[in-house]
C-alpha cells in the first residue's frame, strides 16, 4: 500500500508549523511555486496551510498532475475500468496464487467487500479499492488539495493545465507491479494493519514541511521493497515532468504547480532534480 501513496497521499493532523510543503523555484527573474499535495483530506484539514493560499493568490495559472476536471466524467470512469479489465478467460482468482487469493478473500469477507464484482479485473484494481476503503476508515473523505484548487481556479477564472494526460496516469496505475501481483496483494493487506500509524507520521511531515521525514516514511520503503514500482510511479514520471516544469519556469508568468507530495521528496524528487540543475529553491514559511 505504501507504493500507492505517491498517487493517493493523504493528510490529517493540525499541527503548528514553521515551514510548509510549498517552494519557490527560480532561475534568473523567472519563478514558479511548487506545492506538494495530498489527494484526500479530512474535513478539519480546512483551511489549508496559509502558504498554499498565498502562492495561489500570486498567480493566474495553476498546473496539476493531470486534467482534474475529467476525473469525475463518464469518459474517465469508462477508460479507468477498461484499463483494469483482464483479458478474456482470465479472472482475479487465476491471476493470483492460491495463497494470495485466500488472504484477499479473507480480507474481503472481514471488510464486507463483494469480491465477485471484481473477478474480471486485475489485482491492481482491488488493491486501489482496499487502499481507499482503509483511508476512509480514518475519516479521509473530503476533497484533496488538487481538487480544491482546481475548483477555486475555475471559479476565479484562472488558467489551468496539466503535466500528463489522464490516459497516462491510468496506465501507470493499471500496470504497477505487473508480474508481481501476489506481492502487491499481500503487501497491501499487510500495510493495511499499519496504515494509521504510517499516515500519522506522513501527515505530520507534510504539515511541518519536513521533506526529509516524508521521504523516509513514504519513498524509502517503496524503494527498498518495490524498486520497480518506485522507478515507474515516481522516477519515470518525475523525469517526464521535468522538461515541462523547466518550460513553465522559462515562461515569464508565475505559476503554481501542484503534484503529489512524494514526488518532491528525496534524491529522485523534483526538488533535488531542480537543485542539481542550478535552480534556486526556497521553502515558503
Amino acid at each position: 500500500m505504501r507504493y500507492l501513496l505517491c498517487l493517493l497521499p493523504l493528510l490529517a493532523a493540525l499541527t503548528a508549523h514553521a515551514e510548509s510543503f510549498v517552494w519557490k523555484v527560480s532561475k534568473g527573474a523567472n519563478h514558479i511555486y511548487l506545492g506538494g499535495t495530498f489527494h484526500l483530506l479530512k474535513e478539519e484539514d480546512y483551511p489549508l496551510p496559509k502558504e498554499f493560499e498565498q502562492a495561489y493568490e500570486k498567480v493566474n495559472w495553476l498546473v496539476f498532475e493531470t486534467d482534474i476536471g475529467k476525473l469525475e466524467t463518464a469518459e474517465f470512469q469508462q477508460q479507468f475500468q477498461e484499463a483494469f479489465l483482464l483479458p478474456e478467460g482470465q479472472t482475479l482468482k487465476s491471476s493470483l496464487s492460491a495463497e494470495a487469493f485466500r488472504k484477499l478473500k479473507n480480507y474481503c469477507m472481514l471488510n464486507d467487500i463483494d469480491m465477485q464484482q471484481f473477478m474480471a479485473f486485475k489485482p491492481q484494481f482491488i488493491t486501489l479499492i482496499i487502499t481507499v476503503q482503509e483511508l476512509q476508515k480514518y475519516g479521509l473523505t473530503a476533497e484533496g488539495v488538487d481538487s480544491y484548487f482546481y475548483k477555486k481556479a475555475k471559479t476565479d477564472g484562472k488558467l489551468t493545465s496539466q503535466l500528463e494526460s489522464m490516459q497516462s496516469q491510468i496506465q501507470y496505475l493499471a500496470n504497477m507491479a505487473q508480474g508481481n501481483e501476489d506481492n502487491l496483494i499481500e503487501q497491501t493487506l499487510a500495510d493495511a494493519q499499519e496504515l494509521e500509524v504510517m499516515m500519522n507520521g506522513m501527515r505530520d511531515a507534510w504539515r511541518t514541511g519536513n521533506e526529509e521525514k516524508l521521504n523516509k516514511l513514504g519513498n524509502a520503503p517503496m524503494l527498498t521493497d518495490y524498486p520497480a514500482i518506485y522507478q515507474s510511479l515516481l522516477v519515470e514520471r518525475n523525469n517526464n515532468w521535468m522538461p515541462r516544469i523547466k518550460n513553465l519556469i522559462n515562461h515569464p508568468e508565475a505559476k503554481f504547480v501542484l503534484v503529489g507530495a512524494l514526488h518532491l521528496a528525496g534524491k529522485d524528487g523534483l526538488l533535488s532534480m531542480l537543485a542539481r540543475q542550478n535552480y534556486q529553491i526556497e521553502q515558503l514559511q
